[in-house]
């Protein structure tokens, strides 16, 4: 039976749950940054549970995907930055072959993203045989909901039965042997790196960064504190005053200074801190990752709204302040220059969020 004959029609209102078992092959489209993908994991998991018997394929961004490739969620990813994808970006356009003959192989399309009557949404339900169901990938800016739930909401519109559930990442054994082959590498034991904290002082965007110095600070007083190894996680985003002032902290501290954690892929830094007792770090993708593996996690948060954005854990605690101007207006948010919200946020705070969690 061709796929034509499993889903003869392709409107919203006409997706039908009714037989499961007819949707042998799944490609999710998920074109977001890192943040964006972990808290959409839930999503591929109802996916995947409704769907049990369909192979699933990811397009997106191979850097981030490769989290879950052949790990729970995914058989395949592929890069949407290839040749001839431009193509479905445009209204009324040639469409590329190759992509076409590709797409027109699912059961079913599901698509994330912000316009549900795009060119891309229409020349995939132009081209395919199966159903596109279309994911809207934020939630209006004054609508205070999480976006996990906001994710999932969107799954109920089409009859989707939905349970709340936190974000995980599944590492394999290999993963897993990696990591701990570096921490050797790094020279850490096993011991230490059990007990070791990570610090990520960075984030995609500045507005959302704790002040350096007082990270400086913060790792001092966990050095004498916790008597735990510090493992410092520096991104590409991570400018070169932080490259510096990190190194220059080594120097400062003997024996048992911080180990600078830099140039891995996502993939290997997850199977790194996976191990360890206990991650810090500012509202950014890798505080979500941390939290998808199991870390127990303190994230800062200044400018953007936890109540949307937070990460979600069994031991996730948020810290930030609350000021008349937090959490920004989306206007706001990109004219700020002052970043008071974060400003506010004091080492003894991040301490105390620490307590929280009685690691």
């Amino acid at each position: 039976m061709s796929p034509a004959t499993r889903f003869p029609l392709r409107k919203k209102e006409d997706f039908s749950l009714g037989n499961p078992g007819a949707v042998q092959s799944m490609l999710v489209i998920h074109q977001g940054a890192l943040g964006d993908f972990i808290v959409a994991l839930p999503t591929l998991q109802t996916l995947r549970k409704t769907f049990p018997k369909a192979k699933l394929v990811l397009m997106g961004y191979p850097r981030i995907l490769e989290l879950v490739d052949k790990r729970c969620y995914a058989e395949e990813i592929v890069s949407v930055d290839q040749k001839g994808m431009a193509s479905f970006f445009v209204r009324g356009g040639e469409l590329d072959p190759g992509l076409s003959r590709f797409f027109s192989t699912f059961d079913l399309i599901v698509i994330f993203g912000k316009d549900a009557e795009g060119p891309v949404v229409g020349n995939l339900r132009q081209i395919s045989e199966g159903h596109v169901l279309h994911i809207n990938s934020f939630p209006p800016w004054n609508e205070r909901v999480h976006m996990i739930d906001h994710l999932l909401r969107e799954l109920r519109r089409y009859n989707f039965s939905v349970e709340e559930q936190d974000p995980k990442l599944f590492l394999t054994k290999a993963d897993q042997t990696w990591g701990l082959t570096y921490c050797k590498k790094k020279g850490l034991t096993e011991e230490e790196r059990a007990k070791a904290v990570v610090v990520h002082p960075g984030s995609g965007s500045k507005r959302k960064v704790w002040p350096l110095e007082r990270f400086l600070d913060l790792i001092r007083t966990l050095q004498e504190d916790l008597q735990s190894r510090i493992l410092i996680v520096l991104g590409p985003a991570e400018g070169g005053e932080i490259q510096k002032a990190f190194e220059g902290i080594q120097w400062d501290m003997g024996p048992k200074a911080p180990l600078l954690i830099k140039g891995l892929s996502l993939l290997g830094l997850a199977s790194v801190i996976e191990g360890c007792r206990l991650f810090l770090g500012n509202d950014s993708g890798i505080t979500h990752m941390a939290a998808a593996v199991g870390l127990p996690t303190v994230a800062i948060f200044g400018a953007t709204d936890p109540t949307i954005w937070s990460p979600r854990g069994k031991k996730v605690v948020v810290v930030r302040k609350d000021i008349p101007c937090a959490p920004c207006s989306q206007e706001a948010f990109f004219q700020c220059q002052q970043v008071e919200c974060l400003k506010a946020i004091g080492v003894e705070d991040v301490l105390e969020g620490i307590d929280r969690l009685e690691v």
